[in-house]
Order: C-alpha cells, then sequence, then structure tokens
C-alpha cells in the first residue's frame, strides 16, 4: 500500500539522504546545460533550492513509502509563472514497476489545483515517457508538451 506523507523540517534529512540518489541516477543524463557535482567528500552538491522547502509556504516536500518502506519523495512548488510544478521526482527501482510514481504524480495532481508544469533533462527519454502517459491519462489527452529554454529541457503542460 502506497502512503505519501508531507515532510517536516525536523525529518529533512530523509529527503537531502534521498537526494543523492536521485542526483547520481540524473547525473547518466548530464550534458553541458546539467552541473553534478560530485564533491570531495564523495557526496553530490545539492541544489541550493532544497533548504528552501522548509521554509516557503508556496513549497511542499513529500516522501512516499511503500508498505512503510521508503520508495521515493516529490517536491512541488507553485512557481514565478503562477503554476505548479514537479520541481524533483524520484522513485526507487524497486517500486516504478508497481506504479509507485503514478500514485504520487496522481497524489500531487489530486492535492493541488490550477496550471501545471513537468520539466525533464532533454536526455531522459524515460522521464519523459512516463510523464506523456501520467499527464496524458490523467488530463484526459488535454495537455502539451515541448521544448524550452532554448531547447535544453522539455516540458509537459496542463490545466486541472
Amino acid at each position: 500500500m502506497f502512503e505519501l506523507t508531507k515532510v517536516e523540517e525536523k525529518d529533512k534529512n530523509i529527503i537531502y539522504n534521498l537526494m543523492q540518489l536521485y542526483t547520481y541516477e540524473l547525473s547518466f543524463y548530464a550534458d553541458e546545460n546539467t552541473d553534478f557535482k560530485l564533491l570531495d567528500t564523495g557526496l553530490f552538491a545539492m541544489n541550493k533550492y532544497l533548504k528552501l522547502y522548509w521554509e516557503e509556504e508556496q513549497r511542499h516536500p513529500f516522501i512516499l513509502k511503500y508498505n512503510g518502506e521508503l520508495a521515493g519523495f516529490v517536491l512541488v512548488r507553485f512557481n514565478e509563472e503562477n503554476m505548479y510544478e514537479i520541481a524533483e521526482f524520484f522513485v526507487l527501482y524497486k517500486y516504478r514497476n508497481l506504479g509507485a510514481g503514478r500514485f504520487m504524480a496522481n497524489e500531487m495532481f489530486n492535492k493541488y489545483k490550477g496550471k501545471w508544469e513537468i520539466k525533464t533533462l532533454i536526455k531522459n527519454k524515460g522521464a519523459q515517457d512516463f510523464w506523456r502517459n501520467v499527464i496524458k491519462e490523467y488530463s484526459n489527452g488535454n495537455y502539451e508538451e515541448h521544448l524550452i529554454r532554448n531547447n535544453t529541457k522539455y516540458a509537459f503542460y496542463f490545466k486541472n
């Protein structure tokens, strides 16, 4: 059984720790437009915006559990273009074929209503296929997708 829980500041290290796995995975799609810096400590440098998820009202950190075990996380924010955005999204491999990502995405879409933007790295075709399928189903095919940021990212847009 999947369970999605908002992460309080006292538990933010759960997100920080999972971000290491997530960043490692994203580093496979690195190009001249990405910066996945591995520090001398053997850890990846963290996104400077991560701490804001416990400082700003328009940012929402969640962890996903499956039968009580950590399965992933999602970071949602209300961005400068007045859209909800999946800023970061990660599911551990062993839970991907169980529908964990679809569950987590749909929970966020149901919780936050309005315009949505989901961006992917240009080389991450798996993420693009995932979001295309999930958003197409959720929006009944009423969505847009296209290249953005001088063709450096691929994005999906819809309203719920």
